[in-house]
């Protein structure tokens, strides 16, 4: 069984030494990597290379969550056919007990999330 996709461990980045593979990255992670439109929104060094290659948490160097920030990752499909966001706070449970925003592009995904954190008591 795999663990949630908003949850934490060590960076799973592949790391290269002399053309082969030396292991993972491992550096702390606090949630996935975001995605390629969210990089290139808050980041502009991935507006036109591609972030490393990471699949399960990534690390802040990586593209990764830092510690506090928001996590984002894919939850199905919207209507046209893409990929639907879901963005959550690093202490989410689930959806009955937290907040969390959903679009099909992940950049307002975190923007309703946070909207509807500043309306929340």
């Amino acid at each position: 069984m795999t663990d949630a996709p908003w949850k934490g461990g060590k960076c799973q980045v592949p790391m290269w030494m002399g053309g082969g593979p030396a292991g993972y990255c491992a550096e702390e992670a606090f949630g996935p990597q975001y995605p390629r439109e969210y990089l290139a929104h808050h980041d502009g060094r991935y507006l036109f290379d591609r972030p490393a290659y990471c699949f399960g948490p990534c690390c802040p160097n990586h593209g990764g969550p830092k510690a506090g920030d928001p996590i984002i990752f894919q939850d199905g499909y919207t209507k046209q056919g893409r990929p639907m966001w879901c963005a959550v706070m690093p202490d989410f449970e689930n959806l009955q007990e937290s907040e969390a925003g959903f679009d099909g592009n992940p950049v307002r995904a975190v923007t309703n999330l946070l909207a509807d954190l500043e309306t929340k008591p």
